[in-house]
């Protein structure tokens, strides 16, 4: 549990941040899948009724990001610029 809570910890810093955001929100939807499917799944196949709705959102939300990316405010964006 404490690993979990220091990969929610640093990840939710930089995903926020937009720093490493594309590997940073596939390791943070897999991780939320897993929760979901650990402590969730179990208890019926719908996330409304299972109580899981919240993790599942969350899971496709950072699985979007995954292909997006970052946006022109995130570090990674700035990152980039200097590079350029």
């Amino acid at each position: 549990m404490g690993v979990g809570g220091l990969i929610e910890l640093a990840g939710g810093i930089l995903f926020t941040v937009g720093l490493f955001t594309r590997p940073v929100a596939f390791i943070l939807s897999g991780f939320t899948a897993a929760a979901y499917f650990m402590a969730h799944a179990g208890k019926g196949f719908y996330p409304i009724l299972n109580g899981g709705e919240l993790a599942a959102l969350y899971s496709f939300v950072f699985l979007y990001f995954v292909f997006a990316g970052a946006g022109p405010w995130s570090l990674d964006a700035i990152r980039e610029r200097k590079i350029a």
